[in-house]
């Protein structure tokens, strides 16, 4: 029975989902603030692997 693993409730993917977008954004913001293209797409792109990795885990407990 422990080892059985549950499904995340909507509450749970709601967390995740904004967890994740909340990362990304944050760590886009330099980009963002420099008025820089490149550098925006690039940190949004670290920051939602990032953001990705945390929702992930959160949804594994």
């Amino acid at each position: 029975m422990e080892t059985e693993r549950h499904r995340p409730d909507p509450a749970d993917l709601v967390v995740a989902g904004c967890g994740w977008l909340l990362i990304a954004t944050v760590i886009a913001l330099p980009g963002l603030a420099l008025n820089d293209g490149p550098l925006t797409v690039y940190l949004l792109g670290v920051g939602g692997v990032i953001g990705f990795m945390w929702a992930r885990g959160r949804l594994r407990r």
